[in-house]
């Protein structure tokens, strides 16, 4: 009975004390100081996916608290922002430097709190009572294995090197969180003979016939024995992630231009759950990742094997040490627009008017650490773009999903179709930076909105479109209209199209996969631009993932896999195939590392 009373007694204390509080409007007003000089504030700032709002939590003049009410960052952009709170908390100032590759969210949320803390009342300058603490840090840290990048590739040969009994493992990312461009994606799959082929009864898929498409899509320029290893592996890898690793996939696949057959595996959640997986696993198996530590230069020993990187972290520079391997795993260069201007020779005009569906980390930093130390770089100059991206943020639409996996047309600011709306992305890139404002129009019907539920899986991106201008839904006159299309024209397009469908060919541009006719509305119909997607060059490795050097000899001790390496898909990627290639030969570099044979090992499923 006297526990009984005591929970009341502490109930009773609760609520009083809560209700003595005074209650806070959060507006646009200069808000009064509460007792105790305690108030909260709320502001707004705008990121790079949309406005990000805060509330700030002041008391006795100092910054005691921030909290992130909403945004629209991309998912692991977020957790800049998280650092930032923990800066300016330090500090009680927001004078404080942005996140490397996260230079737009970052300002977004510091603008967020300046306008919060630009309605504090109190006349007096926030306290600023900062200790200056010494700082003594080991500066030399020792692995058997180390991996200089946290996206797809890097976390997979993490994985692989702890299953394989590396008693040390450390990762070093230059951003607050992992996931690289893995986790700006779809986490698509395509592997010959999957799970899904089999429910859906598709029999007329091989590895031989994987293997064609690739080194055809690529131009034939990919290296043939990297090809092969790719088509080879491509199942297995696919079963190792859904049984060892833990990835979920959904029971359903895609076709993607240039592949034979649909054989694509979706994640559920896309790149941002697929990538957390990864991380989770690699964590759960005593893999060491350091944040916020940048890579500049490797380090050799007398013998000029690489033994280790030197790099910087919040100031300071540290050693880090693989003793076993150092594998490199940074990405490409899509971000970095000198680097992309430099070695383009297909497109002439990557400037800074085209943008990057790319993260922002993805500047080629590690091409160029591996080009200093002699490693070859091969096929620099095939550079791929995504032709289907929102004008506002050159990030890609989810939506073309409806474009790729059902049915619907492109046509330019004349109205005209203009491209074959199944071809791949080279070739759509191609037709699309030639039309007038190097800007296309995607329409999309009534019935396929409802068959791929557009609006319920895609909401989040709909709204924001929205916003930005970029996305309208109505009739065909309507979106016409609102788009500055000639109506006329527009009509007369769908007709056309329509008629091919019941004729059975396109005489326009000869499309035949899901040609169906476009239906009644309302309709979507959103702008796009091409972006920098994807570089196909990089440093060339041979079939153990070790890196060669100009004369094609290994440079001992290091090691690459994903898109920082060259030579694997040519001229050309199709969709769907940087996961197999981050998986394959991530996993391929860390047996090679673990092992230190120096040979192809066959990855095989656990």
């Amino acid at each position: 009975m006297k526990k009984n009373k005591g929970i009341v007694w502490f109930i009773l204390i609760i609520l009083i004390a809560f209700f003595s509080l005074k209650i806070i409007e959060l507006n646009s007003e200069k808000i009064e100081s509460q007792p105790e000089d305690a108030v909260t504030l709320s502001g707004i700032g705008k990121g790079k996916s949309g406005d990000i709002l805060v509330e700030v939590v002041i008391n006795n003049k100092k910054i005691k608290h921030i909290e992130i009410i909403e945004h629209n960052e991309t998912p692991g952009f977020d957790k800049a922002m998280v650092r930032l709170i923990d800066d300016i908390v330090a500090k009680n100032s927001v004078d404080v430097d942005v996140i490397t590759g996260s230079t737009i969210t970052s300002k977004g949320f510091i603008s967020a709190v300046k306008n919060a803390l630009s309605k504090y009342e109190v006349d007096e300058e926030l306290n600023v009572d900062i200790e200056e603490v010494e700082t003594n840090v080991d500066d030399n840290y020792q692995s058997e294995i180390l991996i200089i990048g946290g996206g797809g590739a890097g976390f997979t040969a993490a994985i692989e090197a702890a299953s394989l009994g590396a008693k040390s493992v450390t990762i070093i990312e230059k951003m607050p969180f992992g996931g690289g461009n893995t986790r700006m994606s779809g986490g698509e799959f395509a592997a010959p003979g999957n799970w899904v082929q089999v429910e859906e009864g598709i029999e007329n898929d091989s590895v031989e016939l994987f293997y064609n498409d690739i080194y055809e899509g690529g131009y034939r320029q990919g290296k043939p024995e990297l090809v092969r290893i790719l088509a080879e592996n491509a199942l297995d890898n696919a079963l190792w992630l859904r049984d060892f690793v833990g990835v979920k996939y959904r029971d359903e696949q895609s076709w993607y231009g240039g592949h034979t057959v649909a054989r694509t595996l979706w994640p559920e959640g896309d790149g941002p759950k697929y990538i957390d997986t990864l991380i989770k696993k690699a964590l759960d198996m005593g893999v060491n990742v350091e944040y916020n530590t940048r890579a500049e230069e490797f380090i050799q020993n007398e013998d000029g094997r690489v033994i280790g990187v030197i790099a910087v972290n919040n100031g300071i520079e540290k050693r880090f040490y693989g003793n076993k391997g150092v594998i490199l795993a940074t990405g490409g260069f899509g971000a970095n627009v000198e680097m992309r201007m430099e070695y383009d020779t297909q497109w002439g005009r990557l400037d800074a008017s085209i943008p990057t569906t790319n993260s922002p980390a993805i500047v080629g930093d590690g091409i160029v650490m591996a080009d200093n130390i002699g490693a070859n770089l091969i096929g620099m100059g095939a550079i791929q773009l995504y032709p289907v991206n929102n004008p506002a943020t050159g990030n890609y639409y989810f939506m073309d999903y409806a474009r790729l996996m059902s049915n619907a047309l492109l046509i330019n600011k004349e109205g005209k179709r203009f491209v074959d709306e199944k071809e791949t992305r080279d070739n759509i890139a191609k037709a699309t930076i030639f039309q007038p404002s190097a800007t296309s129009y995607e329409l999309i019907d009534s019935k396929v909105i409802e068959e791929m539920d557009l609006e319920g899986k895609y909401r989040d991106e709909l709204l924001r479109g929205y916003d930005q201008g970029v996305i309208f839904k109505g009739t065909l006159e309507e979106c016409s209209k609102f788009f500055d299309i000639p109506v006329e024209q527009v009509e007369h397009t769908v007709e056309r199209y329509n008629s091919f469908v019941e004729s059975g060919a396109d005489l326009d541009f000869n499309r035949t996969k899901d040609l169906r006719k476009i239906e009644e509305g309302p309709y979507i119909m959103f702008a796009s631009v091409v972006s920098v997607h994807h570089t196909m060059g990089g440093v060339e490795i041979d079939i153990s993932a070790q890196v060669l050097n100009e004369n094609g000899d290994r440079i001992e001790g290091l090691y690459a896999a994903g898109e920082v390496t060259g030579g694997i898909h040519g001229g050309n990627r199709l969709g769907s195939l940087s996961i197999p290639d981050t998986v394959t030969f991530g996993r391929i570099a860390a047996r090679s590392a673990v092992n230190n044979e120096g040979v192809f090992i066959p990855v095989g499923n656990k």
